[in-house]
Protein backbone atom coordinates (compact mmCIF):
# COMPACT_ATOMS: atom_id res chain seq x y z
CA UNK A 1 0.00 0.00 0.00
CA UNK A 2 2.97 2.34 -0.37
CA UNK A 3 1.26 3.97 -3.36
CA UNK A 4 -1.27 5.55 -1.04
CA UNK A 5 -0.17 9.09 -0.24
CA UNK A 6 -3.27 10.39 1.52
CA UNK A 7 -6.91 9.74 2.12
CA UNK A 8 -9.28 12.04 3.91
CA UNK A 9 -12.01 10.71 6.16
CA UNK A 10 -13.03 10.85 9.77
CA UNK A 11 -14.25 7.50 10.97
CA UNK A 12 -13.67 3.76 11.09
CA UNK A 13 -11.35 1.90 8.79
CA UNK A 14 -10.70 4.91 6.59
CA UNK A 15 -9.09 6.70 9.51
CA UNK A 16 -6.57 3.87 9.64
CA UNK A 17 -5.79 4.44 5.98
CA UNK A 18 -4.99 8.06 6.78
CA UNK A 19 -2.51 6.98 9.43
CA UNK A 20 -0.66 4.76 6.97
CA UNK A 21 -0.62 7.45 4.31
CA UNK A 22 0.79 10.07 6.63
CA UNK A 23 4.03 8.12 6.87
CA UNK A 24 4.74 8.48 3.16
CA UNK A 25 5.30 12.19 2.56
CA UNK A 26 6.23 12.99 -1.01
CA UNK A 27 9.85 13.69 -1.74
CA UNK A 28 8.67 16.45 -4.08
CA UNK A 29 6.43 18.29 -1.62
CA UNK A 30 8.98 21.09 -1.30
CA UNK A 31 8.05 22.36 -4.77
CA UNK A 32 4.68 23.62 -3.55
CA UNK A 33 4.80 26.93 -1.65
CA UNK A 34 2.95 26.90 1.66
CA UNK A 35 0.81 30.00 2.17
CA UNK A 36 -1.06 30.69 5.39
CA UNK A 37 -4.01 33.01 4.96
CA UNK A 38 -6.29 34.43 7.63
CA UNK A 39 -10.01 34.34 7.03
CA UNK A 40 -10.22 38.14 7.16
CA UNK A 41 -7.47 38.57 4.55
CA UNK A 42 -9.07 35.94 2.34
CA UNK A 43 -12.43 37.67 2.63
CA UNK A 44 -10.94 41.02 1.62
CA UNK A 45 -9.32 39.52 -1.47
CA UNK A 46 -12.42 37.55 -2.44
CA UNK A 47 -14.71 40.54 -1.91
CA UNK A 48 -12.50 42.48 -4.30
CA UNK A 49 -12.70 39.61 -6.79
CA UNK A 50 -16.53 39.55 -6.46
CA UNK A 51 -16.85 36.05 -5.00
CA UNK A 52 -20.22 35.09 -3.57
CA UNK A 53 -20.91 35.68 0.13
CA UNK A 54 -20.30 33.05 2.79
CA UNK A 55 -23.35 30.83 3.07
CA UNK A 56 -24.26 27.85 5.25
CA UNK A 57 -24.59 24.52 3.43
CA UNK A 58 -25.88 21.18 4.71
CA UNK A 59 -26.63 19.53 1.35
CA UNK A 60 -23.85 16.96 1.81
CA UNK A 61 -24.68 15.97 5.37
CA UNK A 62 -24.21 12.23 5.86
CA UNK A 63 -22.57 11.72 2.45
CA UNK A 64 -19.10 10.40 1.65
CA UNK A 65 -17.72 12.07 -1.47
CA UNK A 66 -14.88 10.06 -3.01
CA UNK A 67 -12.18 10.55 -5.57
CA UNK A 68 -9.07 9.01 -7.10
CA UNK A 69 -6.89 12.06 -7.61
CA UNK A 70 -3.51 13.36 -8.73
CA UNK A 71 -0.70 13.43 -6.16
CA UNK A 72 -0.47 16.51 -3.91
CA UNK A 73 3.25 16.86 -4.56
CA UNK A 74 2.00 18.36 -7.83
CA UNK A 75 0.88 21.92 -7.13
CA UNK A 76 -2.13 21.63 -9.41
CA UNK A 77 -3.13 18.34 -7.83
CA UNK A 78 -2.81 19.82 -4.35
CA UNK A 79 -4.90 22.85 -5.32
CA UNK A 80 -7.74 20.66 -6.58
CA UNK A 81 -7.52 18.22 -3.68
CA UNK A 82 -7.55 20.94 -1.02
CA UNK A 83 -10.48 22.70 -2.68
CA UNK A 84 -12.41 19.43 -3.00
CA UNK A 85 -11.94 18.68 0.69
CA UNK A 86 -12.88 22.22 1.72
CA UNK A 87 -16.01 22.21 -0.44
CA UNK A 88 -17.17 18.82 0.84
CA UNK A 89 -16.64 19.74 4.48
CA UNK A 90 -18.32 23.13 4.00
CA UNK A 91 -21.51 21.29 3.03
CA UNK A 92 -21.30 18.66 5.76
CA UNK A 93 -19.96 15.82 3.59
CA UNK A 94 -16.99 13.56 4.33
CA UNK A 95 -14.31 13.80 1.62
CA UNK A 96 -12.53 10.54 0.78
CA UNK A 97 -9.63 11.27 -1.57
CA UNK A 98 -6.99 8.71 -2.46
CA UNK A 99 -3.96 9.98 -4.36
CA UNK A 100 -2.24 8.24 -7.24
CA UNK A 101 1.53 7.98 -7.29
CA UNK A 102 3.68 10.16 -9.55
CA UNK A 103 6.11 7.39 -10.54
CA UNK A 104 3.33 4.87 -11.33
CA UNK A 105 0.43 7.13 -12.24
CA UNK A 106 -1.92 4.85 -14.15
CA UNK A 107 -1.77 1.70 -12.03
CA UNK A 108 -1.94 3.63 -8.79
CA UNK A 109 -4.92 5.68 -10.04
CA UNK A 110 -6.79 2.44 -10.75
CA UNK A 111 -5.95 1.13 -7.28
CA UNK A 112 -6.99 4.44 -5.72
CA UNK A 113 -10.42 4.31 -7.33
CA UNK A 114 -10.96 0.69 -6.34
CA UNK A 115 -10.15 1.61 -2.74
CA UNK A 116 -12.73 4.42 -2.79
CA UNK A 117 -15.30 1.98 -4.18
CA UNK A 118 -14.49 -0.55 -1.46
CA UNK A 119 -15.16 2.12 1.17
CA UNK A 120 -18.68 2.55 -0.28
CA UNK A 121 -18.58 6.25 -1.09
CA UNK A 122 -21.96 7.67 -2.09
CA UNK A 123 -20.47 9.11 -5.27
CA UNK A 124 -16.96 8.89 -6.69
CA UNK A 125 -14.69 10.63 -9.18
CA UNK A 126 -11.40 10.09 -10.96
CA UNK A 127 -8.83 11.81 -13.16
CA UNK A 128 -8.02 9.80 -16.31
CA UNK A 129 -4.28 9.87 -16.90
CA UNK A 130 -5.02 7.43 -19.74
CA UNK A 131 -8.26 7.46 -21.80
CA UNK A 132 -8.83 3.71 -21.38
CA UNK A 133 -7.30 2.78 -18.05
CA UNK A 134 -10.08 4.02 -15.79
CA UNK A 135 -12.90 2.21 -17.59
CA UNK A 136 -12.65 -1.07 -15.59
CA UNK A 137 -12.55 0.55 -12.12
CA UNK A 138 -15.32 2.94 -13.18
CA UNK A 139 -17.50 0.01 -14.21
CA UNK A 140 -16.81 -1.61 -10.86
CA UNK A 141 -17.99 1.55 -9.11
CA UNK A 142 -21.18 1.71 -11.17
CA UNK A 143 -21.82 -1.98 -10.50
CA UNK A 144 -21.65 -1.13 -6.79
CA UNK A 145 -24.33 1.52 -7.32
CA UNK A 146 -21.94 4.48 -7.08
CA UNK A 147 -22.32 7.35 -9.60
CA UNK A 148 -19.04 8.20 -11.33
CA UNK A 149 -17.71 11.66 -12.22
CA UNK A 150 -14.77 11.87 -14.64
CA UNK A 151 -12.36 14.74 -14.03
CA UNK A 152 -11.44 14.80 -17.71
CA UNK A 153 -12.76 13.30 -20.93
CA UNK A 154 -11.91 9.60 -21.15
CA UNK A 155 -13.15 6.56 -23.06
CA UNK A 156 -15.53 5.72 -20.21
CA UNK A 157 -18.75 6.77 -21.90
CA UNK A 158 -20.96 5.77 -18.96
CA UNK A 159 -19.65 8.47 -16.61
CA UNK A 160 -22.58 10.23 -14.99
CA UNK A 161 -20.82 13.58 -15.42
CA UNK A 162 -17.57 14.51 -17.16
CA UNK A 163 -15.41 17.59 -16.70
CA UNK A 164 -13.11 18.78 -19.47
CA UNK A 165 -10.18 21.17 -19.29
CA UNK A 166 -10.02 22.98 -22.64
CA UNK A 167 -6.27 22.90 -23.05
CA UNK A 168 -6.67 23.45 -26.79
CA UNK A 169 -7.83 27.01 -26.18
CA UNK A 170 -4.76 27.52 -24.01
CA UNK A 171 -2.55 26.09 -26.74
CA UNK A 172 -3.98 28.41 -29.39
CA UNK A 173 -3.70 31.50 -27.21
CA UNK A 174 -0.15 30.59 -26.25
CA UNK A 175 0.79 30.18 -29.92
CA UNK A 176 -0.79 33.49 -30.88
CA UNK A 177 1.07 35.20 -28.06
CA UNK A 178 4.36 34.15 -29.67
CA UNK A 179 3.17 35.11 -33.15
CA UNK A 180 2.29 38.59 -31.90
CA UNK A 181 5.39 39.03 -29.78
CA UNK A 182 7.91 37.67 -32.29
CA UNK A 183 6.82 38.74 -35.80
CA UNK A 184 10.38 38.16 -36.99
CA UNK A 185 10.07 34.49 -36.06
CA UNK A 186 12.20 32.16 -33.98
CA UNK A 187 12.33 28.79 -32.29
CA UNK A 188 10.33 27.62 -29.28
CA UNK A 189 11.17 24.76 -26.93
CA UNK A 190 8.28 22.68 -25.58
CA UNK A 191 8.34 21.20 -22.08
CA UNK A 192 6.29 17.99 -22.13
CA UNK A 193 5.07 15.52 -19.53
CA UNK A 194 7.05 12.28 -19.50
CA UNK A 195 3.99 10.06 -19.89
CA UNK A 196 1.53 10.02 -22.82
CA UNK A 197 -1.42 11.69 -21.09
CA UNK A 198 -3.89 12.23 -23.92
CA UNK A 199 -5.00 15.80 -23.19
CA UNK A 200 -1.40 16.97 -22.73
CA UNK A 201 -0.32 15.31 -25.98
CA UNK A 202 -3.21 17.04 -27.78
CA UNK A 203 -2.27 20.40 -26.24
CA UNK A 204 1.34 20.06 -27.39
CA UNK A 205 0.31 19.12 -30.92
CA UNK A 206 -2.19 21.97 -31.14
CA UNK A 207 0.43 24.49 -30.04
CA UNK A 208 2.93 23.12 -32.57
CA UNK A 209 0.43 23.37 -35.41
CA UNK A 210 -1.00 26.75 -34.44
CA UNK A 211 2.30 28.56 -33.89
CA UNK A 212 3.53 27.44 -37.29
CA UNK A 213 0.25 28.51 -38.88
CA UNK A 214 -0.12 31.93 -37.25
CA UNK A 215 3.52 32.83 -37.97
CA UNK A 216 3.42 31.61 -41.58
CA UNK A 217 6.14 29.14 -40.69
CA UNK A 218 8.45 31.70 -39.07
CA UNK A 219 8.04 30.20 -35.58
CA UNK A 220 8.44 26.47 -35.02
CA UNK A 221 8.99 24.09 -32.13
CA UNK A 222 12.70 23.36 -32.44
CA UNK A 223 13.12 21.10 -29.42
CA UNK A 224 11.41 19.42 -26.50
CA UNK A 225 12.28 18.34 -22.99
CA UNK A 226 10.38 15.87 -20.84
CA UNK A 227 9.56 15.67 -17.15
CA UNK A 228 8.79 12.17 -15.87
CA UNK A 229 8.58 13.01 -12.18
CA UNK A 230 6.25 16.02 -12.54
CA UNK A 231 8.40 18.18 -10.27
CA UNK A 232 10.97 20.93 -10.80
CA UNK A 233 13.93 18.58 -10.44
CA UNK A 234 12.48 16.29 -13.10
CA UNK A 235 12.55 19.04 -15.71
CA UNK A 236 15.71 20.91 -14.77
CA UNK A 237 18.39 18.83 -16.48
CA UNK A 238 16.29 18.01 -19.54
CA UNK A 239 15.35 21.68 -19.99
CA UNK A 240 18.96 22.75 -19.66
CA UNK A 241 20.02 20.23 -22.29
CA UNK A 242 17.34 21.49 -24.70
CA UNK A 243 18.33 25.13 -24.12
CA UNK A 244 21.98 24.31 -24.73
CA UNK A 245 21.04 22.55 -27.95
CA UNK A 246 18.93 25.52 -29.10
CA UNK A 247 20.64 28.64 -27.71
CA UNK A 248 18.79 30.96 -30.10
CA UNK A 249 15.30 29.93 -28.97
CA UNK A 250 12.96 32.82 -28.17
CA UNK A 251 10.83 31.00 -25.63
CA UNK A 252 9.66 27.95 -23.75
CA UNK A 253 6.11 26.63 -23.44
CA UNK A 254 5.54 24.00 -20.75
CA UNK A 255 2.65 21.71 -19.84
CA UNK A 256 2.73 22.96 -16.23
CA UNK A 257 4.02 25.84 -14.14
CA UNK A 258 6.37 23.43 -12.38
CA UNK A 259 7.97 22.46 -15.67
CA UNK A 260 8.12 26.11 -16.73
CA UNK A 261 9.96 26.97 -13.50
CA UNK A 262 12.41 24.17 -14.28
CA UNK A 263 13.13 25.80 -17.65
CA UNK A 264 13.51 29.21 -16.03
CA UNK A 265 16.06 27.88 -13.55
CA UNK A 266 17.93 26.14 -16.35
CA UNK A 267 17.95 29.34 -18.40
CA UNK A 268 19.21 31.30 -15.40
CA UNK A 269 22.00 28.76 -14.94
CA UNK A 270 22.98 29.33 -18.57
CA UNK A 271 22.71 33.12 -18.34
CA UNK A 272 19.98 33.38 -20.99
CA UNK A 273 16.79 33.88 -18.95
CA UNK A 274 16.27 37.47 -20.15
CA UNK A 275 16.23 36.33 -23.78
CA UNK A 276 13.24 34.04 -23.29
CA UNK A 277 9.48 34.26 -22.89
CA UNK A 278 8.50 31.38 -20.61
CA UNK A 279 4.91 30.15 -20.49
CA UNK A 280 3.47 27.68 -18.00
CA UNK A 281 0.04 26.28 -17.31
CA UNK A 282 -2.17 26.03 -14.18
CA UNK A 283 -1.54 29.23 -12.13
CA UNK A 284 -1.35 26.93 -9.13
CA UNK A 285 0.67 27.85 -6.03
CA UNK A 286 3.95 27.32 -7.90
CA UNK A 287 2.75 29.31 -10.90
CA UNK A 288 1.27 32.16 -8.89
CA UNK A 289 4.53 32.63 -7.01
CA UNK A 290 6.60 32.28 -10.19
CA UNK A 291 4.55 34.92 -12.00
CA UNK A 292 4.68 37.23 -9.00
CA UNK A 293 8.48 37.01 -8.93
CA UNK A 294 8.95 37.13 -12.71
CA UNK A 295 10.37 33.61 -12.77
CA UNK A 296 7.94 32.85 -15.61
CA UNK A 297 6.15 35.33 -17.85
CA UNK A 298 2.73 33.83 -18.56
CA UNK A 299 0.52 30.97 -17.48
CA UNK A 300 -3.01 29.71 -18.06
CA UNK A 301 -5.38 29.68 -15.12
CA UNK A 302 -6.90 26.21 -15.01
CA UNK A 303 -9.10 26.97 -12.01
CA UNK A 304 -8.28 23.88 -9.94
CA UNK A 305 -9.94 25.38 -6.87
CA UNK A 306 -13.04 26.27 -8.86
CA UNK A 307 -13.22 22.82 -10.43
CA UNK A 308 -12.85 21.22 -7.01
CA UNK A 309 -15.74 23.27 -5.65
CA UNK A 310 -17.93 22.67 -8.69
CA UNK A 311 -17.16 18.94 -8.72
CA UNK A 312 -18.34 18.58 -5.14
CA UNK A 313 -21.50 20.58 -5.84
CA UNK A 314 -22.48 18.32 -8.72
CA UNK A 315 -21.45 15.15 -6.87
CA UNK A 316 -23.75 16.07 -4.00
CA UNK A 317 -26.52 16.76 -6.52
CA UNK A 318 -26.01 13.31 -8.07
CA UNK A 319 -25.90 11.58 -4.69
CA UNK A 320 -29.16 13.24 -3.63
CA UNK A 321 -31.08 12.63 -6.85
CA UNK A 322 -30.83 16.13 -8.31
CA UNK A 323 -30.02 16.95 -11.91
CA UNK A 324 -26.53 17.85 -13.06
CA UNK A 325 -25.15 18.56 -16.54
CA UNK A 326 -23.60 15.69 -18.46
CA UNK A 327 -20.51 17.68 -19.50
CA UNK A 328 -18.74 20.69 -18.00
CA UNK A 329 -15.90 22.43 -19.85
CA UNK A 330 -13.54 24.88 -18.16
CA UNK A 331 -11.47 27.09 -20.45
CA UNK A 332 -8.27 28.69 -19.16
CA UNK A 333 -7.62 32.40 -18.88
CA UNK A 334 -4.15 33.60 -19.87
CA UNK A 335 -2.46 35.45 -17.00
CA UNK A 336 0.71 37.51 -17.37
CA UNK A 337 3.13 38.54 -14.66
CA UNK A 338 1.70 42.08 -14.85
CA UNK A 339 -1.80 40.72 -14.10
CA UNK A 340 -1.03 38.26 -11.33
CA UNK A 341 -1.54 40.69 -8.45
CA UNK A 342 -5.26 40.79 -9.30
CA UNK A 343 -5.63 36.99 -9.09
CA UNK A 344 -6.35 35.66 -5.58
CA UNK A 345 -4.00 32.86 -4.61
CA UNK A 346 -5.05 29.22 -4.35
CA UNK A 347 -4.87 29.48 -0.55
CA UNK A 348 -7.19 32.49 -0.54
CA UNK A 349 -9.70 30.81 -2.82
CA UNK A 350 -9.60 27.54 -0.86
CA UNK A 351 -10.18 29.45 2.38
CA UNK A 352 -13.23 31.04 0.77
CA UNK A 353 -14.52 27.66 -0.37
CA UNK A 354 -14.27 26.44 3.21
CA UNK A 355 -16.50 29.34 4.26
CA UNK A 356 -19.10 28.41 1.67
CA UNK A 357 -18.22 31.24 -0.72
CA UNK A 358 -19.08 30.59 -4.36
CA UNK A 359 -16.10 31.34 -6.62
CA UNK A 360 -18.06 31.28 -9.88
CA UNK A 361 -18.88 35.04 -9.81
CA UNK A 362 -15.14 35.87 -9.87
CA UNK A 363 -14.94 34.78 -13.50
CA UNK A 364 -11.51 33.26 -12.89
CA UNK A 365 -12.55 29.90 -14.32
CA UNK A 366 -15.24 30.35 -16.99
CA UNK A 367 -17.27 27.26 -17.88
CA UNK A 368 -19.73 26.00 -20.46
CA UNK A 369 -22.03 23.01 -20.02
CA UNK A 370 -23.75 20.60 -22.39
CA UNK A 371 -25.80 17.43 -22.24
CA UNK A 372 -25.29 15.84 -25.66
CA UNK A 373 -21.50 15.83 -26.13
CA UNK A 374 -18.45 17.44 -24.52
CA UNK A 375 -17.34 20.84 -25.77
CA UNK A 376 -13.68 20.09 -26.43
CA UNK A 377 -12.80 23.61 -27.57
CA UNK A 378 -14.78 26.78 -26.94
CA UNK A 379 -15.77 29.30 -29.60
CA UNK A 380 -13.43 31.87 -31.12
CA UNK A 381 -15.26 34.62 -29.25
CA UNK A 382 -14.82 32.84 -25.92
CA UNK A 383 -11.17 32.19 -26.72
CA UNK A 384 -10.59 35.89 -27.38
CA UNK A 385 -12.04 36.75 -23.97
CA UNK A 386 -9.24 34.81 -22.26
CA UNK A 387 -6.39 35.63 -24.66
CA UNK A 388 -2.91 36.71 -23.59
CA UNK A 389 -1.94 40.37 -23.28
CA UNK A 390 1.48 41.20 -24.68
CA UNK A 391 3.46 42.51 -21.73
CA UNK A 392 6.44 44.75 -22.31
CA UNK A 393 9.65 42.85 -21.60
Amino acid sequence: MNWLRSAVAVVGTVAAVVAVAACGASKNSGDVPVEKVSQSDADKALDKAHAGPAAPCESGKGLTIGGAVVWSSNAGGKAYNDAFKAAAQACGATPLLVEAKADDPINSMISAMDLVTSKKANVTSFFPLSPDAMTPPSKRALAAGIPVVAGEVSNFADATLTFHQDRLTGAVNSARLFCTKYPQGGGVIYGAYGYPQADLVAMQQRFTDEVKKCSNGKITVVGTYQNKTDDIAGGLSTAQAALQQHPDAVGVVAYSDTNAVAASRAATNLGIRDKLTIVGYNVDAVGHEALSKGVIDYSFLWGQAEQGQLTVKYMIDLATGKKAPKFVTLYPKCVSKSMISSVPTIAVRTTGIGEGRDLEPTGLAPTVTSNDKPILEVSAAQREQVACPVDAS
